[in-house]
C-alpha cells in the first residue's frame, strides 16, 4: 500500500520527544521514521497523495482510553448519548472508551440489554468502545 498521507518532523511523545515522520494510507500509520518518502518526493505521480503536513510544533501520541465513561445510551441519551460523548472523547485525543452498564435504560444487566447496548452504540459512536456487563443482586441468577 502506497502513503497517501505524510506528517513531517512531529514531536513523538512516546518515543521521548524524538521527531520524525509519519506516513499513511487509508487512515492508517503505514511507517514511521526518519527521512520518509511519499510519492510527491520519489518522483511519481500518485493521484491518491493528499500531500504533506508539516509536523513542526505538533505532538503524535497513541490514543487515549478512558476506561470509565457513562454514556446514557440508550433511553436517556439526552443526558450524554455515545454521538455526543464520543465527539468529546475525539476531540481530547481518546480512540476509544468502556461504558459503565447502569446508566442507559434498561441497564446492561442481560444478554438482550448488552446485545441492544452495543448495537446502539455501533450505530452512534465515532471511536472505538468497549462495555461493562452490570452485576447486581437482581440478575445473578443469569450468570453462567
Amino acid at each position: 500500500m502506497s502513503c497517501d498521507l505524510l506528517i513531517r518532523d512531529v514531536l513523538l511523545a512516546e518515543r521521548g520527544g524524538e521527531r520524525c515522520d509519519i506516513a499513511l494510507a487509508g487512515g492508517s500509520i503505514l511507517a514511521v521514521g526518519s527521512g520518509l518518502e511519499g510519492p510527491a518526493r520519489a518522483g511519481s505521480v500518485d493521484s491518491t497523495f493528499r500531500g504533506e503536513i508539516d509536523g513542526r510544533g505538533l505532538i503524535a501520541f497513541p490514543g487515549l482510553v478512558d476506561a470509565h465513561v457513562h454514556f446514557n445510551d440508550p433511553g436517556r441519551d439526552h443526558w450524554e448519548g455515545a454521538r455526543t460523548g464520543s465527539l468529546a472523547l475525539a476531540a481530547g485525543g481518546a480512540t476509544c472508551y468502556a461504558d459503565m452498564p447502569l446508566n442507559s435504560h434498561p441497564p446492561t444487566l442481560t444478554r438482550a440489554a448488552f446485545r441492544a447496548k452495543r448495537e446502539r452504540l455501533e450505530e452512534r459512536s465515532i471511536i472505538d468502545f468497549a462495555l461493562w456487563g452490570g452485576l447486581t443482586p437482581s440478575n445473578l441468577n443469569c450468570l453462567e
